[in-house]
């Protein structure tokens, strides 16, 4: 009766989902709390992220294509003018990504449960989205927060030339109350049956 109690009082403790909220840092802050990295385009990507096509992949600027994040020496991705890139990914609750040379006409969609679909433009990853390379207001550490939100598609786009990205970190997802609900009844069975092995055995006379 205690697990089923605290069951129900878990989904009566749940709470509506809230806005996306959208922050920037300078380039080389640290990640946000409970982030870790999980696509650097240098090494293989962490288990569960994947991308529908490969990207399109850059060291260094290259003039009228893409031009590198600024201090950033490593490699990196760039969506053309045009051009889409999905990163699927497990349930998330927060990203973040190192945008170069942020533009008005770059943009992210991310897509999740429950037919969560939200599109930010470039104007809001950066305290200046003027396209330079090496300005640090235009060169960010952006990150999304979902708000309760279950994000596990990100759509990458520009309607220019480019948007450029690299070191992508995340944070996973809580699980869903009627997840919490069925752990909880799981670790209850397995209690019981371990109450019911170590109880005393009827002797016969």
């Amino acid at each position: 009766m205690k697990t089923l109690a605290l069951a129900i009082a878990l989904l009566g403790t749940a709470t509506a989902a809230s806005a996306l909220t959208v922050t920037s840092q300078a380039y080389d802050a640290p990640l946000s709390a409970g982030q870790s990295m999980v696509v650097t385009f240098d090494a293989p990507n962490a288990a569960g992220y994947s991308f529908a096509s490969s990207p399109n992949l850059f060291v260094g600027s290259h003039s009228g294509i893409a031009a590198a994040p600024a201090g950033d020496a490593t490699r990196y991705a760039a969506v053309l003018g045009g051009q889409t890139l999905t990163l699927n990914t497990p349930n998330l609750k927060s990203l973040s990504l190192y945008a170069g040379s942020i533009d008005t006409y770059n943009w992210i969609t991310f897509k999740g449960a429950n037919g969560y679909s939200q599109t930010v433009s470039g104007s809001a990853f950066a305290v200046v989205p003027n396209g330079s390379w090496t300005e640090a207001l235009a060169n960010r550490r952006v990150d999304f927060d979902f708000g309760g939100n279950r994000v596990n598609q990100v759509i990458f786009g520009s309607n220019g030339n480019s948007f450029e990205f690299d070191n992508i970190a995340a944070a996973g997802a809580v699980p869903e109350p009627a997840t919490w609900a069925m752990l909880i009844a799981g670790f209850g069975l397995v209690g019981m049956a371990a109450r019911r092995r170590n109880s005393p055995k009827a002797v016969l006379a």
